[in-house]
């Protein structure tokens, strides 16, 4: 685990006279497993979208693997991340198909391509069979209901077989059964060990050491601080990090849980 998959180094993303994210400085290593804790519009989404290869950046430098992104076509990038984000995607897809979207997973695009074949579009039934929604490929994306849009995302980033999972506030939204199959699926693919996996959340209740074993916190868009999930979840760094007094727990199943004091 001591290579590094993805570094950056002074990445920022500028947005007329606002920078989104600033500086940003951070080695992945692989198989690595990272929670990314922050409030609302601290550049969370910003940067994992970067990351995955689905927003420019305009600052700094960002490599895969020892390659610089702007060397490498995009589409090769998003195949190697696995991208699960409702407030990305949300904003992309509205009238598109079920099965479009699926397809589009295989070739790292946001709409299908030339060369789309009858292989191709087999595995996309058959995986839609797996996960009980057969009947949903020629449905509309933004007819799905949250959790069918959590479970056809899901299933769009593992397409391409990706070495990251990009997992962007998954559980936000989602009822108590869909939750539940949400929280299934990171611990499975957390315990495999076979993913690197960045997982954005600002839920300290999503959080355990069993299953990440890095933090980085984010505020305002840049690094507040990060290293091992048991250093960062403490209370006194929780408290100046929000700038509030706070007393952090854990509960009987080892997820922290987050009590503000008065």
């Amino acid at each position: 685990m001591d290579e590094s998959i993805i570094t950056a180094r002074g990445l920022g993303c500028q947005s007329g006279n606002r920078f989104l994210i600033k500086n940003i400085q951070w080695d992945i290593k692989e198989k690595s497993r990272w929670i990314v804790l922050g409030t609302n519009g601290s550049g969370k989404t910003t940067l994992l979208s970067i990351m995955a290869g689905y927003q420019e950046y305009t600052h700094g430098e960002l490599s895969y693997r020892g390659k610089n992104y702007r060397n490498q076509d995009v589409t090769d990038i998003r195949k190697k991340m696995g991208l699960v984000s409702n407030s990305y995607f949300d904003r992309i897809y509205q009238n598109e198909s079920v099965l479009d979207l699926l397809l589009a997973g295989i070739s790292g695009t946001l709409g299908v391509e030339d060369g789309v074949t009858d292989k191709d579009i087999r595995k996309v039934k058959r995986m839609l069979e797996q996960i009980g929604l057969p009947d949903k490929q020629d449905v509309p994306y933004n007819w799905l209901s949250k959790g069918q849009r959590q479970n056809i995302l899901i299933l769009r980033a593992l397409m391409s077989n990706p070495e990251v999972m990009v997992l962007d506030e998954p559980m936000t939204g989602l009822d108590v059964v869909s939750k539940q199959k949400m929280m299934h699926f990171v611990q499975n693919m957390a315990r495999s060990q076979q993913k690197t996996m960045l997982y954005v959340t600002h839920h300290f209740e999503e959080i355990t050491p069993e299953l990440f074993d890095n933090c980085l916190l984010l505020r305002n868009g840049q690094i507040y601080q990060s290293g091992p999930v048991e250093e960062m979840m403490r209370s006194e760094v929780i408290g100046e990090f929000l700038k509030k007094p706070v007393n952090i727990t854990q509960n009987s199943a080892g997820y922290y849980q987050l009590e503000f004091k008065r």
